[in-house]
């Protein structure tokens, strides 16, 4: 939609009367340089149409009788040769308007061009915000999900092996490795919360988010990996206690039974009670 003209015809007609009247020529940039404002292409608009009126008004004032028409015909010849320079001089002012004219029609349209050129590169930019934005905030949902899975099975995962470590504790190789399977647990457990402190850091840089979510993903992949080996590895290790335990009962019984198949006063016993207990040792290691 163009803008609405801020010349009226009528300002221009007034400035190009005064001029007239004050003797100077009512050229486009003298009636420019009196308005102050206004497009050179609407006061030259207006100002042609001043002008026809101007030369209409003259031939109207020509319709005299014969005789002096005539007469001033005569006079006129006389003047055209001398009238003929500022006639020149009119064309070449016209020209020279033309040429500002459409110097500034030119420079409007750049201006004009340039500014359309930036609205469809803003309005570009904004879409893509938008959608990068919907997508940043689609994936930190994702991400918070991811970790709070994660906290929950660690917090399970360290409740089992809590639960194994009281199992264990009379029993020093299985012990060993529960003291393994901790150390263990405690660097995915380190990895994890490196996990999330990155995961929170890509939360407050959203432009970096994209490359940065898929690292924490895969991280958090290998670390619930890791953590299942754990896990896996805390059963297998209570498994072994058990099957350790039902090893020794079952030992014991059968030197209680052995104990009291066998006399108390034979002092040779006492070793083969301690090779049952070597045995014992072997078998729950």
């Amino acid at each position: 939609m163009g803008r609405e003209a801020t010349i009226t015809p009528e300002q221009v007609n007034a400035v190009a009367d005064t001029l007239k009247a004050e003797g100077s020529r009512p050229t486009l940039r003298a009636v420019r340089e009196r308005l102050g404002s206004g497009s050179m292409g609407t006061i030259s608009k207006f100002l042609q149409n001043w002008k026809a009126r101007q030369e209409r008004e003259q031939t109207s004032a020509l319709a005299l009788p014969p005789a002096l028409q005539r007469a001033i015909l005569d006079y006129m010849d006389q003047e055209l040769a001398a009238a003929r320079a500022a006639l020149e001089s009119d064309l070449a002012e016209q020209q020279q308007e033309a040429a500002d004219v459409g110097a500034e029609n030119e420079r409007q349209a750049e201006v004009i061009e340039e500014l359309t050129t930036e609205l469809e590169a803003l309005a570009t930019t904004k879409a893509a915000a938008e959608g990068k934005a919907g997508q940043l905030a689609a994936d930190l949902a994702a991400a918070k999900e991811d970790a709070t899975r994660e906290r929950q099975a660690a917090e399970a995962a360290r409740t089992e092996l809590a639960k194994a470590a009281l199992r264990l504790e009379a029993m020093p190789r299985l012990e060993a490795d529960l003291t393994a399977a901790r150390n263990e647990l405690e660097q995915e457990r380190q990895r994890r919360i490196e996990a999330e402190q990155q995961a929170a850091v890509l939360a407050a840089q959203k432009t970096a988010l994209d490359g940065r979510l898929a690292d924490a993903k895969h991280e958090a992949e290998r670390t619930a990996t890791q953590l299942q080996k754990a896990q896996d590895r805390a059963e297998q290790l209570a498994e072994a206690l058990a099957d350790a335990r039902v090893t020794v009962q079952t030992q014991k019984v059968e030197l209680e039974k052995m104990a009291k198949a066998t006399p108390r006063k034979t002092t040779k016993s006492k070793p083969k009670v301690a090779a049952a207990d070597s045995t014992d040792a072997s078998a729950a290691g």
